[in-house]
């Protein structure tokens, strides 16, 4: 799950929308809460209306056949509904499809969704805080680029792996 979260959350970070405006965090932050909020719903969406495709009899051999068909089509279309990036779309396929191959009941998939949408929130806000840090530290301009970035990625993700370990 931490492998998940530290993944998507650098890829939206990085590429997921458009550059966050490190002038005036408070819109950066309310960015990446509005679209952790988008990527829950779509998640949540997607696990919802395969979960009631399996409570009708008549349907349901053909729901658990098509069933990750399904899911990618929902994905796909409340996606490209609400003009998200492919990075988006990326993530969410990957968190649907996650949470569904470990065959949780509904309520426990909606709060995986959950978690893992809470996971990401955290990171790309740690990222974003420390991106700002580092616009404005004397740090050289020839190493602000991908190498610090990588290695602050690489620091939020211990750091919320061992909260994580305390936690659960």
């Amino acid at each position: 799950m931490y492998t998940l979260i530290i993944l998507a959350g650098f890829l939206l970070a990085m590429r997921g929308a458009r550059p966050a405006p490190l002038q005036k965090p408070g819109q950066g932050l309310l960015r990446i809460w509005r679209e952790s909020a988008d990527l829950l719903l779509t998640v949540d969406l997607a696990l919802m209306l395969l979960a009631a495709l399996l409570l009708f009899k008549e349907v349901r051999p053909f729901a658990q056949e098509h069933s990750l068909l399904g899911a990618g089509l929902i994905v796909y279309l409340t996606v490209r509904y609400q003009r998200k990036t492919d990075v988006f779309l990326l993530s969410a396929i990957v968190i649907v499809f996650w949470i569904y191959s470990k065959q949780y009941d509904p309520i426990h998939g909606l709060a995986m969704a959950g978690i893992v949408s809470v996971g990401i929130g955290i990171f790309q806000t740690c990222f974003l805080g420390l991106r700002y840090r580092l616009l404005f530290s004397r740090v050289p301009i020839s190493m602000k680029g991908w190498p610090i970035l990588s290695l602050l990625a690489g620091s939020i993700s211990i750091a919320l792996w061992g909260l994580g370990r305390l936690i659960f």
